[in-house]
């Protein structure tokens, strides 16, 4: 970079507002779905603990998929 005054100052670069946040909406407005999610799902977990070995992502894809949509025990209310 030589003296001449060739860097150009940041302030002087066009900007352009592409879209606007809109505050305090954030998870005020996601929690009646999370509620819904947690009422649903009861006291069984997403899925189980412990650690797990797959041969592949699809396998481990299929297992979740399984465990999120597993009926509840017998015997347990939800």
């Amino acid at each position: 970079m030589s003296g001449d005054g060739a860097a150009r100052d940041d302030d002087s670069l066009p900007t352009k507002v592409v879209g606007r946040r809109r505050w305090g909406k954030g998870l005020v407005s996601t929690a009646p779905l999370l509620r819904l999610a947690f009422d649903l799902r009861g006291r069984k977990p997403f899925l189980p603990r412990g650690v797990y070995r797959f041969r592949s992502f699809e396998e481990s894809d299929e297992w979740i998929l399984r465990m999120l949509t597993r009926p509840p025990k017998p015997g347990r209310p939800f």
